[in-house]
C-alpha cells in the first residue's frame, strides 16, 4: 500500500499562444520544454505545482508558445518507521509522476486545437534525473 495517496489535479492555467513572427521552415521544431515545481507539505497534506512552458513568442523559430500550470493534492500516510527521507522521495518523484502525463495530455490537446500545427506531444521524461538537473539550477 503507498503512503501517497492522490486526491486529484486542478489545472490553475492553460494558455497557447502563437508566435507572429514564426517562420516555417523544413526544419523539426525543438520546442525544449521547461518544467518547474513548487511543493507545499502542510503536515500529512501536500501540494504539488507542475508548471510546464514549451515553445517562445520571440523569434522566429517557434510556432507558439504553450504553458500548463497544474496542482496536484496529495496526502502523506506514513508506514510504519518511515521517516522524513521517505516523504521527500515520495513526494519528489512519484508525485510528479502522476502529475506530469496529465500535462502532457492538456498540451496535445492545447496544441492540437491550435488549426495549424500538429499537435506536440511533451517527451517522456525520467522524473528522478528531470528533477535532479532542476534541484542544480
Amino acid at each position: 500500500m503507498s503512503a501517497l495517496k492522490f486526491s486529484g489535479y486542478r489545472v490553475v492555467r492553460m494558455s497557447y499562444t502563437r508566435n507572429e513572427n514564426y517562420v516555417v521552415t523544413d526544419h523539426p521544431l525543438l520546442l525544449n520544454p521547461v518544467p518547474a515545481t513548487d511543493i507545499d507539505v502542510a503536515g500529512d497534506q501536500i501540494k504539488v505545482t507542475l508548471a510546464i512552458v514549451a515553445g517562445a513568442l520571440t523569434g522566429k523559430k517557434m510556432p507558439f508558445k504553450v504553458t500548463c500550470v497544474l496542482v496536484g493534492d496529495f496526502t502523506y500516510e506514513p508506514a510504519e518507521g518511515a521517516g522524513t527521507a521517505d516523504l521527500d522521495t515520495l513526494v519528489r518523484n512519484n508525485a510528479v509522476a502522476i502529475l506530469y502525463p496529465y500535462a502532457r495530455a492538456i498540451v496535445a490537446t492545447l496544441t492540437n486545437n491550435s488549426g495549424e500545427f500538429p499537435s506536440y506531444n511533451l517527451p517522456t521524461i525520467n522524473v528522478s534525473e528531470w528533477l535532479a538537473d532542476e534541484e542544480k539550477g
